[in-house]
């Protein structure tokens, strides 16, 4: 079982690693999450630090995702994902901008269809790039 951590570990810090412009977008908004992270527990809101440790763990998820996998999600992607996290996560439950902001959820859902969509064309494109499936002539035939 550590193997297998120890090389989920290493495959992620290897995609972290290849796709440098996406490297300061998971920094900076890791370290922004681990700041407030550190103020939760300080201020004694455990259910928010909670939340704070599981929006990590979804940061981590599409560069787990993607070395476990061996497929590659597009960089523009990726940041698109990691900003909808946080955004949805952080912003919109911890630092209550679903009450300040009027349409926060709607623009967070609008955004999340467009993301839908975007994933579904990359998945395609990344099926149609292996040699084994290609998923157009799966369709027409």
């Amino acid at each position: 079982m550590k193997r297998k951590i120890r090389k989920f570990y290493q495959a992620v810090i290897a995609e972290l690693t290849e796709h440098k412009n996406t490297f300061f977008v998971y920094l900076g908004l890791r370290l922004l999450v681990l700041g407030i992270l550190i103020l939760q527990i300080f201020h004694q809101n455990y259910e928010n630090a909670f939340l704070c440790i599981l929006t990590l763990i979804l940061m981590i998820t599409p560069s787990g995702i993607q070395a476990t996998l061996k497929v590659e999600f597009p960089s523009p992607l990726e940041i698109i994902v990691l900003i909808f996290i946080f955004s949805a996560e952080i912003l919109g439950e911890i630092r209550s901008f679903y009450m300040r902001f009027l349409y926060w959820d709607t623009v967070l859902h609008t955004l999340n269809g467009f993301l839908c969509a975007a994933i579904g064309f990359s998945l395609v494109d990344i099926m149609n790039r292996q040699r084994k499936m290609k998923l157009w002539q799966t369709c027409r035939n």
